[in-house]
């Protein structure tokens, strides 16, 4: 019995001082088994394999000349069932022991003696109150009886191998926390710190070393070193909320400062600790960790230069910026709502955005914002009255945009308010103005026409007298008639011009855009006005056949394209044929006059398109000055457009664009 206790005390310190629980089970089965004398001692090792308990051969001692069955399959993950009665007596804590040919239970005996077993001992082994396996003790030599003694001594071994089990559990779980505590600090990167306040030491982790650039060694540990880096603008705050912590006058350590680096600039840190206190209320130990938020401070800083530089940008436009909420409530307003209005912006916030406008304006604010939420993406405008402190009333653009996001609350409406009282004055006073022009033009033009037809009339029955009285009077009167007829004709032209251009500068002239072909219509007005010219030319006609049309007013277009073709006769008398081509583009067709006549001087190219200038070699010619910038008008309605080039002493070349119609419109615009 001394020789076991012995044993079982030897068995005990492998189980405190073995550090590694395999090598100390096979060394305690090996002291054990010697000790007893048996034949083999092992452990059977308990194992969940698909829902259900097997068991595991894992430690085995063996007397010299017994074969060992370690590795055999035939004794691992196996069912407890092989052996009845043997799970259901372990698992309540209870040790199993006794001669093989005493046993009563058949099936355990037949399974002891295939292995000719004589004597066993088995003591349950159990960790933290689950069963985890147990220790035997097989004997095939000798039927030696157990003593009661030996059994109660093995089987407090077999206690002590529980507790050293539950004891590498413990620490394993503590060194996975503690390797989770370890990648938890390094993916945060903070760096720890330990602070003995009693004694003034104190310890960084590499982390925080390395975050000022220093190794280990390099930086002194202690509090006063870490004050000195401390940036002058950031010691006493950073001192003082440390001592109200200390003093139980705050409840948390929780600061930002800046902190010299190795290399001499400062870095932000953030900062953070909890302290122990005695029992004298004096704080004792602390202990924290430092982030490096150096990277976000300088995003931070950026971020408030742009706000700064939007803001004042903002408030520097010469118009009042708003923003609306859900329920068309102001949530925000720049600083120019003053100017126009003479209240704060303050004094805005979360009003309905039509309480400082006129009363009658406020029906169409509402409409404009229904109109806007039903025509998403696109923005909205209206002319309407703001009042300002004063009770007076200006004319301003109200303009508005929605803004549509996934969630309601952060829907809102932006816009803006610009001053167009004067500018809208002037539009008036200047429509006025063009419409008195319009009704002294159109009243002057018939002034003039009246007695025109006077004098042109008159002047036939002079004629007609004259031919029945004397010949000789009658050729010279008929003279001195065709001259008057002709400048009565040129007057008559140049009032109709002159009317043209006061009803298109008053928007008053009255045209019908409808479907045309170019071809009919140019060979008409070819036909009736220019097949036999007083000097014995025509108009050539080359054209490209399509059956494209486009939308212009009949009148208008005539009246451009006869002022062309008789410019295009009139100044290149003497040389060869105008010629028209009417070209189909992909887009567009174009009609192209040519001359080869007098030209016009390059640098007054852009003047003969304004309303009475002629060029300074058309002064021999009759003209007003008007045909062309009647032109350019008459087309730009008729969306085309008129170009012109030219080349002194070589002739002219007028381009009429018109683009073509998918549908046939047919509306009266005025």
């Amino acid at each position: 019995m001394l020789k076991l206790l012995q044993s079982i005390s030897e068995a005990n310190a492998i189980l405190l001082e073995e550090n590694e629980i395999d090598t100390a089970l096979n060394n305690v089965v090996a002291v054990l088994g010697a000790a007893t004398e048996v034949d083999r001692c092992y452990i059977f090792t308990n194992r969940i394999v698909e829902g259900e308990i097997r068991l595991f051969y894992t430690h085995e001692w063996c007397k010299e000349g017994v074969e060992p069955q370690l590795g055999f399959p035939d004794i691992s993950n196996v069912s407890y069932d092989i052996i009845p009665d043997l799970y259901e007596t372990l698992s309540q804590d209870k040790f199993m022991y006794g001669l093989v040919r005493a046993s009563e239970n058949q099936f355990f005996k037949e399974a002891m003696e295939a292995q000719s077993i004589l004597t066993y001992l088995f003591a349950p082994i159990f960790c933290k109150n689950i069963f985890w396996g147990w220790i035997g003790f097989d004997n095939c030599t000798t039927e030696e009886v157990w003593e009661i003694e030996e059994v109660n001594a093995l089987y407090a071994v077999a206690r002590n191998i529980g507790l050293r089990l539950a004891r590498n559990a413990a620490e394993q779980a503590r060194m996975k926390e503690m390797e989770r505590f370890d990648l938890s600090v390094k993916g945060s990167q903070q760096g720890l710190w330990e602070w003995d306040i009693q004694n003034n030491k104190l310890d960084y982790s590499a982390i925080f070393m390395n975050m000022i650039g220093y190794e280990h060694f390099e930086f002194e540990h202690t509090y006063e070193n870490w004050r000195n880096r401390l940036h002058p603008e950031d010691l006493n705050r950073v001192e003082e909320t440390l001592h109200q912590y200390l003093n139980k006058s705050i409840p948390k350590f929780n600061v930002e400062f800046r902190l010299l680096h190795k290399k001499g600039y400062y870095k932000w840190i953030k900062g953070s600790g909890v302290a122990k206190w005695n029992e004298q209320n004096q704080a004792v130990y602390m202990v924290g960790s430092h982030l490096d938020i150096h990277e976000l401070k300088q995003q931070q800083e950026y971020l408030e230069l742009q706000k700064d530089n939007f803001d004042r940008l903002l408030n520097s436009l010469g118009e009042a910026v708003f923003r609306l909420d859900q329920e068309n409530r102001i949530t925000f307003m720049n600083n120019f709502w003053k100017d126009i209005t003479g209240f704060e912006p303050g004094e805005a916030i979360l009003k309905p955005i039509d309480y400082c406008f006129v009363a009658e304006d406020s029906a169409r604010i509402q409409e404009l914002i229904h109109s806007l939420k039903n025509t998403q993406g696109l923005s909205n405008s209206a002319e309407v009255r703001l009042l300002n402190k004063k009770g007076e009333w200006r004319w301003v653009e109200l303009t508005m945009r929605e803004h549509r996001t996934t969630t309601e609350t952060d829907y809102f409406i932006a816009g803006s308010i610009i001053d167009i009282h004067d500018k809208k004055l002037a539009a008036d006073k200047e429509k006025e103005l063009a419409e008195l022009k319009a009704g002294f033009v159109s009243l002057t033009s018939h002034q003039f026409r009246t007695p025109l037809t006077v004098i042109f009339s008159n002047m036939e029955v002079i004629e007609l007298s004259a031919a029945k009285q004397n010949t000789t009077l009658s050729d010279t009167i008929r003279n001195s008639a065709k001259m008057i007829k002709e400048q009565i004709d040129r007057m008559t032209h140049l009032m109709d011009n002159i009317l043209l251009v006061g009803r298109y500068d008053a928007k008053q002239l009255l045209y019908n855009l409808r479907p045309q072909n170019l071809s009919d219509l140019i060979h008409s007005v070819v036909n009736t006005y220019y097949l036999n010219q007083p000097d014995g030319r025509k108009l050539v006609v080359f054209e490209e056949i399509s059956n494209r049309k486009v939308a212009l007013d009949e009148m208008l277009f005539m009246h451009v394209l006869t002022n062309i073709i008789s410019n295009a006769f009139k100044y290149s008398s003497g040389s060869q044929n105008p010629e028209l081509y009417l070209i189909q583009k992909e887009a567009a067709a174009e009609i192209i006059i040519k001359d080869y006549g007098i030209g016009i001087p390059e640098d007054e190219l852009d003047k003969v398109f304004k309303s009475f200038y002629r060029a300074s070699n058309t002064i021999t010619y009759q003209g007003s000055g008007l045909g062309l910038s009647v032109a350019r008008q008459f087309m730009e309605l008729m969306k085309g457009s008129i170009h012109l080039e030219s080349k002194l002493g070589e002739g002219t070349t007028v381009t009429l664009r018109l683009p073509y119609i998918e549908e046939e419109p047919s509306t009266q615009i005025k």
